[in-house]
């Protein structure tokens, strides 16, 4: 039993018959009727006496007519139902962030995504990364930002998609008059030397943990001074000169007045910005999003 073949069977009952039935769907009589004997086959049973006229019901046939109008009107407003959910998504996208992508990113992808579709309204959630998978599970972001320690692969299942947006050499924020201010840059001895700052500190996750196992392969281990939640609070506290920090080069642009960026020269250690999204997800401006994004990382 198909819907099709229910809106038939009421048509001919309304109509009084299947060559009205056939009239009002600009089908053929004979289309009508196989539909009809087709639903009778499957219930095993007459729906109408084939000799009477005008037609007439049997007792099948009016089961299944008053229970055919609840089961039709059911579909037709799950149908406007879902044409309204899409109609709706298609003009909201819903970001989930780690801060480390607000310095520039997703302000410069925003804006200029913003000049193709005006009418799209865009809702930003800051969420750490690892908490980011059950948002994007349940829709209740569209995309996903996160910044990671190395190239790796979905572990949530099959259902979350991601698209490299670009690889971000890690460099020192050291304060604005830190003794090695004059220097162009700076070794990982000298980063060492001066009290670290640590982020984000979340049980959950492993970008700390990943960063201290990078100095243990370098061979050296900084003093933490300090543990912080954001990449925000951890620069504050570079700026009032109470330690130094290690944050993707991506965030120097727009970043604070009272912190210095530069390069360490023998410590290779790049973070990888991704774009997280649900496969299932029908938001149509998923991906006009994630593409505008990767023009503006370049």
């Amino acid at each position: 039993m198909n819907i099709k073949q229910l809106r038939y069977f009421c048509k001919v009952v309304e109509a009084g018959g299947i060559s009205q039935a056939a009239k009002a769907f600009s089908l053929a009589p004979a289309a009508i009727s196989l539909q009809i004997t087709s639903l009778e086959k499957e219930l095993n049973g007459e729906l109408f006496y084939r000799t009477s006229r005008p037609i007439t019901l049997t007792k099948l046939g009016e089961f299944l007519f008053n229970k055919a109008h609840e089961v039709i009107f059911s579909f037709d407003k799950l149908e406007r139902d879902a044409l309204q959910y899409v109609s709706t998504a298609s003009v909201n996208l819903n970001l989930g962030f780690v801060r480390s992508v607000m310095f520039n990113l997703i302000p410069e992808t925003i804006k200029l995504f913003s000049e193709k579709h005006g009418h799209i309204s865009i809702t930003l959630k800051e969420v750490l990364s690892e908490y980011q998978s059950d948002l994007l599970s349940t829709q209740s972001i569209d995309i996903g930002f996160t910044r990671e320690m190395g190239i790796s692969e979905p572990t949530d299942g099959q259902e979350l998609s991601r698209e490299l947006i670009l690889i971000d050499p890690l460099v020192a924020a050291i304060p604005i008059n830190h003794y090695l201010s004059r220097k162009n840059f700076i070794t990982l001895r000298d980063f060492c030397n001066s009290p670290f700052i640590i982020f984000p500190s979340d049980p959950k996750s492993s970008y700390a943990m990943r960063i201290q196992d990078k100095f243990i392969e370098y061979g050296v281990q900084p003093a933490v001074a300090h543990r912080t939640v954001e990449i925000h609070t951890a620069l504050a506290l570079v700026g009032a000169g109470l330690g130094v920090t290690l944050v993707g080069r991506s965030t120097i642009p727009n970043n604070r007045q009272d912190v210095l960026f530069l390069p360490i020269e023998d410590f290779n250690c790049l973070s990888y910005i991704y774009a997280v999204y649900n496969a299932k997800n029908p938001n149509p401006n998923i991906m006009n999003f994630i593409e505008t994004m990767k023009t503006i990382s370049g």
